[in-house]
This record gives C-alpha cells, structure tokens and sequence, in this order.
C-alpha cells in the first residue's frame, strides 16, 4: 500500500512539479519512486508467501499485483533508456512513461481497495486510503493550477 499507492504518486508529484523551483527536487523523484518500488516488490513477495502459507486464493489480486510489478519494473527499464532532451524520439519516450506511470499508479490504488476488501479490513481502511488518495489529488491539482496560472 504505503510503495505503490502512496510513494508512487508523491514521486510523480515531486517529478512534475517541483522541478521548475529546483533541480534537486527532480532528481529526488528518483530516490523516492526506487524506495517505493522496493516496498511495492517487498509487499509483492509479502502477499506470494502469505498466500501460500494461508493457503487461500486471491487471484485477481495477484494477477493485479503482478502487472503492476511488471509496470513498475518497465518504469525503471525505460529511465535507463531516455534519450537525451534534444532527440527527436524524446516526446514518445515522454508518453511512454507518463502514460505508464498513470497506469501503475491508477492500478495500484484500484488494488489497494480490492486487497482491503479482500482482507476484510472494514470500511475504516477504505475510508483512511480514500482520504489519502484525496489529500495526494488535491496537492497535484493546486500545483497543476499555479502552473497554468505562471503561463
């Protein structure tokens, strides 16, 4: 929950928005989305050995988790292949990995509600994570609108 759903977001956040103050905070980005995508890995093998010693079935949420491992992972390969600013395939690059990025962050946050619900964690869990979501949205909206305010 806490490295796809909560740091994935405030990575893209810091990468999005805050490279236009400082150029530390961009790379920054870097060292919070590597964090996340640990936690996120550790919570994949969390859920593979929880799953086998509980012995219950949780396909979908699996299936899910796997996907946005592999998302995840195809974030990392992309970033070891970005072409330089002046090249012509940059802007497809650049779609590439916001398109990508959208994707995990939207599924991660869709199988964080389908993992409380299956963990019968209560309408507690899903209100707290909705919050989160929320505050996150609301941050990114109010810098997204001081951009377009600055233009």
């Amino acid at each position: 929950m806490l490295g796809w759903a909560i740091l994935m977001p405030i990575g893209a956040m810091v990468a999005r928005y805050m490279r236009q103050w400082d150029p530390i905070w961009f790379y920054s980005h870097i060292a919070v989305q590597s964090f996340a995508f640990v936690l996120g890995l550790s919570g994949v093998i969390c859920g593979l050995v929880l799953e086998n010693r509980l012995n219950v079935s949780v396909d979908k949420h699996k299936t899910l988790g796997i996907v946005i491992l592999v998302l995840g992972c195809l974030q990392v390969i992309a970033l070891l292949g970005r072409p330089d600013k002046a090249s012509k395939v940059r802007k497809y690059w650049n779609w590439y990995h916001f398109g990508v990025g959208r994707a995990l962050i939207f599924l991660a946050a869709v199988n964080v509600f389908y993992g409380i619900h299956l963990g019968g964690a209560g309408s507690g869990w899903n209100a707290g994570f909705a919050v989160a979501l929320v505050v996150l949205f609301v941050i990114a909206l109010i810098l997204e609108l001081r951009i377009c305010l600055r233009k």
